[in-house]
């Protein structure tokens, strides 16, 4: 017995060390393998070819769903709204420093899901444009190379602004328009605003931006936007929505890179903007569940495997699923985090496994049936405004 003990010890450390080495080989393969400035970018995109677009007008795609009992009577038949939409990171690997776009990754398996759970909230009210951009590996957000990680954000970044000055150029015709993003995408989205609308002419189309889903710090307002403010009302316009969610008790557990026009910085946690969504005030009371208007579980169909291979599975998301109204309460705390009720048992329980409680996945689909209506309340007090102001 005790021999068979012994072995069976040896064969369990075994196990052990083959998993760890098997999960570090894993890791090392998804990892880029040189710093940035080693490796070749991939190629630029043409936004002129709408193959570089995700979502188009004169393409049908997952942005175009609607869920089954969503409330659809007060939509804008005409859309006279465009909204330029960033995603959010997909790219894990392997590869290097910014993902090459090919149809095959596994991330454009992700552009399925961040289209229909993010985008579609749009469709409403508005035209729904969204680049592909050779996004930034997940890696630039906490690697310890912050040289490749940066310069691996501004390749990023610089897709997304020669995509925006094609759309305004080309596509837009002075049309009002809101940016939207989400993570990544908000980053690179705020970038944009102070870079191409802040100051300049274009912030008299800005209907508004929902930059949700990377922890604001209230400082831009002073450091990197002069004309651009905090949304403080469900129908101000030419501002910025703005919210990171968690469970009950959560919070932001490390700094966030941002760009400031100085260059890149560590931003310390707390004191970011928070936009409650059931409110659209930067109140700190709890707001009823009475007021939310309807949740859906993200589909994620992308697996590890499909990852690690680099496989996208082809999954095409074709509905979605029904509205859950009155889920959660919201509330904004004084650090910025917008906390939740914690959710037990049901679809949105699988998303709480961090010690943040961090929400971040469901960001939209949470609070998906307040975000479709309020895109069409803004975008119907932008027409008022500017009608008013012809007027006069």
């Amino acid at each position: 017995m005790k021999k068979f003990l012994k072995w069976f010890g040896i064969v369990i450390v075994s196990l052990v060390v083959i998993v760890v080495i098997g999960f570090k080989s894993i890791e090392s393969r998804m990892l880029p393998s040189a710093p940035f400035v080693e490796m070749t970018p991939p190629h630029a995109p043409d936004y002129a070819s709408e193959n570089y677009w995700a979502s188009h007008s004169n393409k049908q795609d997952t942005s175009d769903l609607i869920a089954a009992n969503a409330n659809v009577n007060a939509d804008l038949a005409d859309k006279p709204v465009d909204v330029f939409f960033i995603h959010s990171t997909g790219y894990v690997g392997p590869g290097g420093w910014n993902s090459n776009m090919a149809h095959a990754n596994s991330e454009t398996q992700s552009l399925q899901y961040m289209l229909s759970s993010m985008a579609s909230a749009f469709n409403g009210c508005c035209r729904i444009y969204a680049p592909n951009y050779r996004q930034a590996h997940l890696a630039a957000f906490n690697n310890e190379d912050t040289a490749s990680s940066f310069a691996a954000l501004d390749l990023a970044y610089s897709d997304v602004e020669r995509a925006f000055d094609y759309f305004i150029t080309h596509i837009n015709d002075g049309r009002p328009f809101m940016i939207v993003g989400h993570s990544q995408g908000t980053l690179h989205g705020l970038r944009l605003l102070a870079n191409r609308v802040d100051k300049t002419a274009l912030k008299e189309q800005l209907v508004a931006s929902y930059t949700i889903g990377y922890w604001l710090p209230m400082n831009m307002f002073e450091r990197t936007f002069k004309n651009i403010e905090l949304c403080g009302s469900a129908e101000q316009t030419e501002c910025i929505v703005s919210y990171d969610t968690f469970g009950e008790g959560g919070g932001m557990s490390a700094g966030i890179r941002h760009w400031y026009p100085e260059g890149w910085e560590t931003t310390a946690i707390g004191n970011t903007a928070c936009v409650n969504p059931l409110s659209w005030t930067t109140s700190t009371q709890k707001v009823s569940a009475d007021l939310h208007q309807g949740a859906f579980p993200v589909e994620f169909k992308r697996t590890l495997l499909d990852m690690v291979l680099a496989k996208n599975p082809e999954y095409v998301f074709e509905a979605l699923p029904d509205l859950s109204a009155n889920l959660t309460w919201a509330k904004c705390d004084n650090n910025g985090a917008l906390h939740i009720a914690e959710q037990f048992d049901n679809a949105f329980s699988n998303h709480l496994n961090n010690q943040d409680k961090s929400y971040h996945v469901l960001d939209y689909s949470l609070f998906y049936g307040n975000l479709r209506r309020n895109a069409i309340d803004r975008s119907n007090a932008y027409l008022r405004k500017n009608s008013d102001e012809l007027k006069q």
